[in-house]
This record gives structure tokens, sequence and C-alpha cells, in this order.
């Protein structure tokens, strides 16, 4: 993907309110029993078919193409999807709300959780195989040492700090003086008859669940008895934590690292087999809290993983605007952790996501380097090397290679044809019918709830702008909204709020891309010279404008491949190519935006 796309799945992740979008407040409905029909219109790239979802209260459930070629069921909420689509995206969004009885919206709700679910399931199965795999591998070549999260966020070399002393010191007045050593040797004697062996999970974990988590156990308890430091690169300052800390802030983190102390000696005592990797993260997080206060400075974790990836930012002034988004989504992480009184965990891990993404940002403006991007609230889980210095009762791993090799193929075209796209038979619309459908026994039972039924090969159902109007036919539609895109909106307001005799050279200005104030151009909506969207009359003439502005920026692309590897030719031939529907009176092709000033959205 383009990192513009890269930066929208940055900010569009990390936001942590619901508030106001400026020229247009976006409200989260009610939880009332109703199904709403979203019509998203298209735009370029993956978007030029238009885009459908459904919406149940404030939840909105659609389905998604992801760059591994996975087409997969997603969940956000509305203000989220709708700061994306309508904003972002600049893509008006049509809305057809069908009453439901209070037993049917729960039934859907609970059908579509289901769903995400059972997908998530599958797609961990051929994780966990993909995962024993990769140890099975790493055993066989007797290398000796295994990667493994968590372990990272420690550092080998450094000798004990005062944050670790603390914890020792707790942990010995709970437990013992010598509780650590003894666990540290049974899990050694575990570790002696753990049997490699492709079986059943036990306590929902596999043998290599298993292994892994008696790995982390015994690095955790080397950690404590050796008095190992954080690594320092994996704490973050940012501009917004080095202001200091106030004398209540200060108290609030005290008493925050002695919740993460008796946190961590209830999971040492705890059964949980799989409690190594949250005893790693807490005990990190105490340290860091620590460093906080001792150097009176708000310092965290670096949140990011191995999964996350790297993006080059070319748009400086993009930049500028996603800092300042940023920061202000840290600045409310940062309120609202220290005014949490309840579910504190939960504050904290959104503040160090925010911070993190805050300060990969700074480093970005202060360098021009690339831009770590991973979505989600990030939790730190840095690889780092434990030893396998352990004599297996199985012996015969290539058996065992082969056999899980067969099962992880297995799984992996399971996964494949599952979450399969196709353009006409398994697309946003098909899909989201297929799900909407297999909540109810039959099609009786569905048409009683919904009052109507769709088939998703029924017509032309699956072309996202029929099944918007094939919806109104099929369903009793108690009310229709439609939201027009930013563009559009902020052009509405101008033409309101100008004088009669003023409206045309605003209409002037407006409709190019080289003189608006609305809009600046972007790489991945391709060149064009004029906006098409608001006009129908002279669509076809300024459609052939377009076309001849791609077709001169595809002629400089020729002469300048050698420097940018061909990549204004690409965009001027996609330029003509999003121009064609113009000359039909048609339009995909609207314009995007890489940021919006606004205040926080909620994922």
């Amino acid at each position: 993907m383009k990192h513009s796309v890269y930066l929208l799945l940055l900010l569009s992740v990390c936001f942590i309110g619901a508030q106001r979008i400026e020229a247009a407040k976006i409200s989260e409905p009610a939880e009332t029993a109703m199904l709403d029909f979203i019509y998203v219109n298209a735009n370029t790239g993956e978007a030029a078919g238009g885009h459908t979802a459904i919406r149940l209260g404030s939840t909105v459930f659609h389905y998604q193409f992801f760059p591994d070629g996975k087409f997969l069921l997603v969940r956000e909420s509305w203000p989220h999807f709708r700061y994306i689509y309508n904003e972002l995206r600049n893509r008006a969004i049509s809305v057809n709300r069908v009453p439901l009885t209070a037993q049917g919206y729960a039934q859907l709700r609970n059908h579509f959780t289901g769903l995400l679910l059972a997908q998530q399931q599958n797609l961990n199965h051929l994780h966990a195989a993909q995962n024993e795999q990769h140890l099975l591998m790493q055993l066989k070549k007797g290398t000796g040492k295994l990667a493994l999260e968590s372990v990272g966020l420690f550092d080998d070399t450094r000798a004990e700090d005062d944050g670790m002393r603390n914890l020792n010191q707790i942990i010995h007045r709970a437990l013992g003086e010598n509780f650590v050593m003894h666990q540290r040797k049974q899990v050694d004697a575990r570790l002696a008859r753990h049997t490699l062996e492709v079986d059943q999970p036990v306590d929902g974990l596999t043998w290599e669940g298993r292994l892994q988590a008696l790995l982390l156990e015994r690095e955790f308890y080397r950690i404590i008895e050796q008095g190992k430091s954080l690594a320092p690169e994996r704490v973050l300052s940012t501009s917004l934590g080095a202001v200091g800390l106030s004398a209540e802030q200060q108290a609030l983190l005290q008493n925050y690292s002695q919740q993460l102390a008796i946190s961590i000696v209830g999971l040492i005592q705890s059964q949980r087999p799989d409690r190594a990797k949250s005893l790693l993260l807490q005990t990190a997080r105490y340290l860091v809290v620590k460093q906080s206060l001792s150097t009176n400075t708000l310092l965290t974790l670096d949140p990011f993983s191995t999964r996350a990836s790297l993006v080059q930012v070319t748009e400086r002034d993009e930049l500028q605007g996603l800092h300042a988004q940023l920061r202000q989504n840290a600045m409310q992480a940062q309120q609202d952790f220290f005014q949490s009184a309840a579910n504190i965990n939960i504050a904290y891990a959104i503040l160090e996501s925010s911070l993190g993404r805050l300060h990969e940002m700074e480093i970005a403006l202060q360098t021009g380097s690339s831009v770590r991007v991973e979505p989600g609230i990030l939790l730190p889980a840095h690889k780092g090397m434990v030893s396998l210095d352990f004599t297996y009762r199985q012996m015969d791993l290539s058996t065992l290679v082969a056999e899980n090799q067969v099962r992880k193929t297995q799984l992996q075209q399971q996964v494949d044809e599952q979450y399969a796209y196709h353009l006409i038979t398994r697309n946003c619309v098909t899909e989201l019918l297929r799900s909407l459908n297999s909540a109810f026994e039959n099609k009786m039972s569905g048409e009683k709830e919904l009052g109507g039924w769709l088939a998703p090969n029924e017509g032309l159902a699956f072309i996202p702008h029929q099944f918007d109007a094939l919806i109104t036919e099929h369903f009793p539609v108690q009310e229709k909204e439609v939201l027009p895109a930013r563009r559009l909106r902020q052009l509405n307001a101008l033409y309101t709020g100008a004088a009669h005799d003023n409206v045309l050279p605003l209409w002037l200005r407006e409709s190019n891309t080289l003189s608006t104030t609305l809009y600046k151009h972007r790489v991945e909506d391709t060149h064009f010279l004029f906006f098409t969207d608001d006009m129908l009359l002279f669509r076809p003439v300024f459609g052939a404008s377009n076309i001849l502005w791609g077709a001169l920026n595809s002629v400089g692309g020729v002469f300048g491949f050698p420097l940018d590897g061909g990549e204004r030719l690409h965009q001027g031939l996609r330029g003509m190519f999003y121009s064609l529907p113009e000359l039909m009176f048609g339009n995909i092709r609207k314009g995007s935006y890489g940021f919006i000033e606004t205040a926080t959205v909620g994922p």
C-alpha cells in the first residue's frame, strides 16, 4: 500500500474519544432496535466500486480486503467508520434504516459477534500451526536459541537498577527469599519432561504454546534472580512527557507502581499456564513507571511489535497535521489515565500506545525517517533470544516437522478458501448479505424479523450501488439519511455564506485542483484537473480535460522515468483511467485527505 494509506491507518486506529468533527458533528446513535444498511459511494483505488456495511446501534460490521489477500469481517465504531470514509476518503454515505424487534436486534448483534470470534479462531489456528512449524525447525536445526516475545524488553548487559531492587524486595517479602529460585528449578524440571508432539491442546495451549510458556516463565525468573534492567532503547520519551510531573501525578504514578507490584505477585502465585508473558509485560511497566518517578518525566515502553510496518513518509505538510493530531490524542490519553479510578490498566495501555505513536511521529519530523505503523491498542512485546538448553524426550523431529507441515498446509488452504475475495461472488455486498441471512433459520423467519429478504445472487445485488437501491425495494425502510462527502459539504458551506454575486467566482476557484482552497493534491488521488462530483452538465467536458491532463503527466512521466522509477507515468495513466467514466456522465474520483484537523474519534 501507499505511504498515505498507511498514514491513514496510523491515524484511524489511535483515536480515543468520540467528539465533534469540523463542520459535522458525528454522534453515536443510541442502541435502538434498528438495522442500518450503509452504502458508501465510489472513489479511486480499492474504493472504485463503492462499499457497503451494516450498523447496529453504534457498531458497524463490514467486510474488508487486506494486503495479505484475506477478505475479513471487521467491527468498528460508527464515528470511526464515518471519519475514515466520509471525512478522509471524501465519500458520501447513504444510510437506510430498518426497524427491528428487541429480540431481532440482540440476535443480529450476537450473530455477527459470533462470526468475528469464529473468524479469529480460524486465523489463530493457522497462526499457531505456523509458530509450531517455526519452533520445530529451530529445534531441528539445533541452534540452541529461540526468539520469543516480551524477552526483548530487558537487557542482559545492564546491572540491576533501583526499580528492579524494589521489585525483588516486594517479591521476597510476599513469597519468601528462595521462592523465585525454587520456581525456576521447577520450570527447568518441567522443561526436561516436556514431550514434543503434535497433540490436542491442554489448558487451551498446544505443545508449542506450553513450551513457549515454560521458556518465558523461566526467563522471567532468571530476570528477577539476576536483576536485569530494561533495555534503554525500549524506553520512550516524548515532548509531551518531558514537561515534568506534578505532585499529584507523581502520587498517582506511585500508586500505579504499587498496583503493578501486587499484580506481579498475584500472577506468580496463579495457576494460569500462559501467565509468563503478562509477568514480563507487567514487570517492564513497573520498571518504566519507576524510571518516570525517578526522572520526573513521563516515560513509557516502546509499544510497537515486530509486526509493525515500516513506511517512508514524503508529505511533510501532512506530517505536521498528523503530529498535531497525535499530540492531541496523547494529551487526552494522559488526562484519562491520571483521572482514571477504574480500569487503570486499560487507561495506561491507551496512554502507552498514544505516546508511542507520538514519539514515532516526532522522530520522523526531526530526522525525516520512516514511520512504524501498527493497528489497534498496542502492547509492548519485543522479541528476545532464550536458550533451548534442555534435553528433548521426543527426538524424531523430522517426523514432527513433516506432520505439522501437512497440518499447516491444510489450515492455510482452508483459510485461503474461506476468506478469499472475488469481484462478483465474494465481495463486500455478497458476504454481508450471506452473514445477515445466516442469522436466521430460514428465509421465512428472516423475512418475519427483517420485514424483507435479499439474497446475494438476486438481481445485481453484488454491485454496491445496486445493493443500495434494492434495499429500499426489499425492506421496510423507515428512514433514509444521506451524509455528503467532506469536500461537497465544505463547498456548500462556502456557497451558503457567500453573497449571491460571489457564487460564480467561488465555483470557478473551487472547481479545479490548481486554485481550490478545500483540497490539496495527493499522489494516491491520481493526476486530474477538474472536480466533477458536484456537476453533471459539464462532466463530459471536464472529464475530457482530465484525460488530457493525465496524458500530459504521462508524457512527462516518460521523461522522468529514470528519476522516479515510473511513478508519474503510472499516476498519469491511472488519472486517465479514472476520468473515462466522466465522459459518460459518471464519476469515481473525488479526491481524499491525509489528515483532518479535528477532535479525536473513537476506534
